[in-house]
């Protein structure tokens, strides 16, 4: 058993940026993870995920994404200038990690929007991370032709204008069937989650995921990633393409029969957990 220490405050970060931050750090680890959260949620919707994690011996730190949770004010809810800050957000806030808590080897982990982000900072950059793990990588999203232009236009046009967040009605409700019972209070009444959006801040991600394939090549460190087979909301070929085109010598697709779009939320989510720490340890530890 770990002695588990939390820690959670404001950080600025070398390129400006302010951003609010959980931490687990037991009191003996070797692998520092750095876990990013969905688009709309933000860093203590996935704290048991940290904590799960931290009892196999990671140190693991969330932080709160620009325009999301506590890092974002009132006006910047929902809001990004350009998907390029969270990838700088990104490697600032591991080299601070890693300097305040320490840790000889880090692993990125990302979620949906999340999952973008680390692995488009890895094909792009790569500076940071000796490995990393997309869950359901919003690397591929369903958008017609009409839907991006006109995201497109109101982007540069009224960047700032709210709009209604782009899930159905069938969406939400069969993503709220899956969550675990433990978890549903809190995600169901979370003040913190986005209940609108800017234009600008979606059309960085889907420009950012149309970025991405110009760069998957590139990336060469241990790759795993986790999607379920019911995912609706970002479709299972995102990940199949992803593992197709990286060049990762070390890399692992794992599909979830029966799971949705979170699999580290759902009934279960515990051996989801427990099947990343185990692939950290083969690739980093052993």
């Amino acid at each position: 058993m770990f002695v588990l220490r939390y820690v959670e405050d404001y950080v600025s970060l070398q390129n400006d940026a302010k951003v609010f931050y959980r931490c687990v750090i037991p009191d003996k680890f070797f692998v520092m993870a750095v876990l990013l959260h969905g688009y709309t949620s933000h860093s203590g919707a996935y704290l048991h995920v940290g904590k799960e994690l931290a009892n196999y011996g990671y140190a693991v730190c969330l932080y709160d994404q620009r325009g999301h949770g506590k890092t974002a004010s009132e006006r910047d809810r929902g809001y990004i200038d350009s998907f390029e800050d969270y990838l700088k957000d990104l490697e600032n806030f591991t080299k601070f990690t890693i300097n305040r808590f320490g840790g000889e080897k880090t692993v990125l982990i990302g979620h949906s929007m999340g999952g973008l982000v680390v692995l488009l900072y890895t094909a792009k950059y790569g500076k940071v991370g000796d490995a990393v793990v997309g869950i359901a990588p919003a690397v591929l999203i369903p958008a017609s032709l009409k839907a991006r232009i006109t995201l497109s236009i109101m982007s540069f046009l009224t960047p700032r204008k709210r709009i209604r967040l782009p899930f159905t009605p069938e969406q939400i409700e069969e993503g709220m069937k899956r969550i675990d019972k433990e978890l549903i209070r809190g995600v169901a009444e979370d003040p913190l989650v986005l209940k609108d959006t800017t234009v600008r801040l979606l059309y960085e991600i889907w420009r950012a995921s149309r970025e991405f394939w110009r760069y998957v090549y590139r990336i060469s460190k241990p790759l795993l990633l986790i999607h379920g087979d019911q995912d609706n909301i970002i479709p299972l070929e995102a990940s199949r393409k992803t593992f197709e085109k990286a060049r990762s010598k070390i890399k692992i697709l794992k599909i979830y029969p029966g799971k949705g779009h979170s699999p580290i939320h759902e009934i279960g989510w515990r051996d989801c957990v427990k099947d990343i720490a185990e692939w950290v340890n083969k690739v980093l530890l052993e």
